[in-house]
């Protein structure tokens, strides 16, 4: 027995002895934890509120002259008035109708009054004390010229006018388009993953479209009351979003979403 135990003992010493001067490769069956990063999605919400799309009808009256006199006569001369106006741009575009406006307070109808509107006569006739208004259509440089016929044999006087409150009243609508500018980090568009479009739809007359960048992103008219739609045209810095539509339209809770990686 004491023998048995001399030669497990000895056998341990050799292997040990092995290990230490050769070195021995065990093959150990584990499992391995390979730490990996994760990467948090996060979110930016821009608010843009309620929009409204509605056409407004508006008017301007703009006097060009308060008070003049016109004559014309063999031996006294002839006397007009001339003058110019503009029209501005965005009221023409949107002109529903334009009028002439001014009143005669003197005259003794020895002739003719005549209204010359850009070379186009829109007025020849004698005129009685009384206010007068004209439809015209204007353009954005007009030229108005008020004069009088001779008083032909009337030797003795001109024929005369005294005009007051000449004025230009036009009606036009004015449709605002909704605008909105916004900007976008550099750290948000470089680890953005989606951007969309979130509103509420309230009521539309026609189909409406939504602009990004000068790029259409939806034209149509939505079937559910929250829509959500995916914006591609989004950019680094400043970006301008838009809402338009031939009719009316009004959204409501308006408001952009980003999705982005942190």
């Amino acid at each position: 027995m004491d023998e048995l135990y001399a030669f497990l003992f000895a056998g341990l010493f050799i292997l040990l002895m092995l290990f230490v001067f050769f070195g021995v490769s065990w093959n150990i069956s584990h499992t391995h934890n390979q730490n990996m990063s994760v990467e948090k999605l996060n979110w930016k919400i821009i608010e843009f509120g309620n929009i409204a799309l509605k056409e407004q009808k508006l008017e301007k009256k703009e006097v060009l002259e308060n008070n003049f006199w016109i004559k014309n006569g063999i031996f006294f001369g002839k006397v007009s008035y001339k003058r110019k106006f503009e029209i501005e741009d965005p009221i023409l575009k949107n002109l529903k109708n334009a009028t002439l406006s001014f009143s005669v307070k003197a005259t003794n109808n020895y002739g003719e009054l005549y209204i010359i509107l850009n070379n186009e006569t829109i007025f020849k006739n004698r005129a009685l004390l009384g206010d007068y208004r004209l439809n015209i259509s204007p353009r954005r440089e007009n030229v108005i010229e008020f004069g009088t016929s001779s008083s032909g044999w009337k030797i003795w006087a001109p024929s005369v006018y005294n005009i007051s409150n000449l004025s230009i009243e036009t009606d036009y609508s004015f449709k605002e388009i909704p605008r909105y500018s916004f900007f976008i980090p550099e750290y948000i568009y470089k680890n953005l993953d989606k951007c969309e479009l979130l509103f509420d739809f309230i009521s539309a007359d026609e189909e409406f479209n939504i602009t990004l960048n000068n790029q259409t992103e939806y034209s149509g008219m939505p079937e559910t009351r929250v829509k959500v739609v995916p914006l591609e045209n989004i950019k680094e810095g400043k970006n301008l979003i838009s809402f338009s539509s031939t009719g009316e339209m009004k959204l409501e809770n308006v408001k952009l979403r980003l999705f982005y990686y942190q």
